[in-house]
């Protein structure tokens, strides 16, 4: 690895520690209020090793995965979840007491119980990524093309090979003509391997892959060969004709502008069918400008999980799913894998089939 990326991986670890720090500091000693007699020591040795836990088994992942260092991210993850769910919990019932006076024991009791309860179901939730099946007609298309869209698996440390092997063996069953990756097929949180996304391979179809932001931090020098590798078609501002579709792939870029101008670069017919994969779900208007019949889109996981999902739809309009003006359409994944914590609540991972029909629109 670059010393550059080593250090911007430093940094980047330094600062989310000091905010764990300070959110695990918020959860413990609220929680220890609730319940007499707990010695503080115990306390704030926990918070100092779950908090070092996370920033170290990060850099350590990045230079020489293991089994140890794995655990101990998963852990770290897992546990910065859960952290968040208490965080809300508790205030929850904190507001509650101002109506209702509950005993400090029985409140205590009762959010670790609920946060125990909503933390199963969501690592449950997150575990297995599941169809889900649309239908869009397109103006221009000769015949029905049935495509599977996959984004932001991000195969790391928490979702290896096996998750990725699971995948393959869903996509062998619905046999589609075609796979698109929209981006973040690479977590950043381990080495990526020249074998890392073998599983790929075992796939009969083509499978188009565009740039997001996460493969960038696993370096494009790692994941490119992985790709080709896994004999996946990398579309970095480029297109390719498949069944009488343009397909277009502009790589993740968080300039000005970006997608407007590299549509501007690539040469494609405007009278025919053309589907464009972009990790942002934005720049849709220049999209549509341009002739794009459908944009795919993915990064927004569709907030993965409560009460993200409130703020992420602040930050991206077009949050999760299909959003159609006359006869544009632009789609965004919900994510077929997690990112951070592999909890999913109010969300599920997807693998999405897209089944394209001939229109006279």
């Amino acid at each position: 690895m670059e010393k550059s990326r080593i250090l911007q991986l430093t940094v980047f670890a330094s600062f989310l520690s000091l905010g764990y720090l300070a959110l695990n500091y918020f959860v413990v000693i609220s929680l220890s209020t609730f319940f007499e007699g707990i010695n503080l020591n115990y306390i704030y040795l926990f918070i100092g090793l779950v908090t070092i836990s996370f920033p170290v088994s990060m850099l350590v992942e990045q230079k020489s995965s293991n089994f140890l260092s794995q655990a101990i991210y998963l852990f770290s993850t897992t546990w910065m979840g859960i952290t968040l769910y208490f965080v809300w919990m508790i205030i929850a019932i904190f507001l509650i007491r101002l109506i209702i006076p509950i005993p400090l024991e029985v409140a205590g009791t009762i959010i670790i119980s609920l946060v125990s309860i909503i933390t199963v179901y969501s690592l449950i939730n997150s575990y297995n990524a599941h169809e889900k099946h649309i239908k869009i007609p397109i103006n221009k298309l000769a015949s029905p093309i049935k495509l599977v869209q996959l984004s932001d698996l991000h195969i790391g440390s928490v979702r290896n090979s096996g998750f990725l092997k699971r995948v393959v063996s869903k996509i062998k069953d619905i046999n589609p003509d075609a796979v698109l990756i929209t981006g973040d097929l690479a977590d950043g949180s381990s080495t990526i391997y020249e074998n890392t996304f073998y599983p790929l391979k075992e796939l009969k179809m083509p499978i188009f892959f565009t740039l997001g932001n996460h493969d960038s931090y696993s370096g494009i020098e790692n994941v490119f060969p992985a790709l080709k590798f896994a004999d996946v078609h990398i579309l970095e501002n480029d297109m390719v004709e498949f069944k009488g579709i343009q397909i277009i792939g502009v790589s993740y870029s968080m300039r000005m502008n970006n997608l407007r101008n590299a549509l501007n670069e690539i040469t494609f017919d405007q009278d025919q069918a053309a589907i464009l994969m972009y990790h942002l779900p934005s720049e849709w208007e220049a999209a549509r400008e341009k002739g794009i019949d459908l944009q795919l889109s993915g990064h927004t996981h569709h907030g993965q999980f409560y009460p993200f999902n409130l703020i992420v739809k602040l930050v991206f309009p077009y949050f999760g799913g299909l959003y159609k003006k006359g006869k544009d359409n632009l789609y965004v994944s919900a994510g077929t894998g997690t990112w951070g914590p592999p909890m999913r609540l109010g969300s599920r991972n997807e693998i999405t089939v897209i089944e394209l029909e001939p229109s006279d629109y």
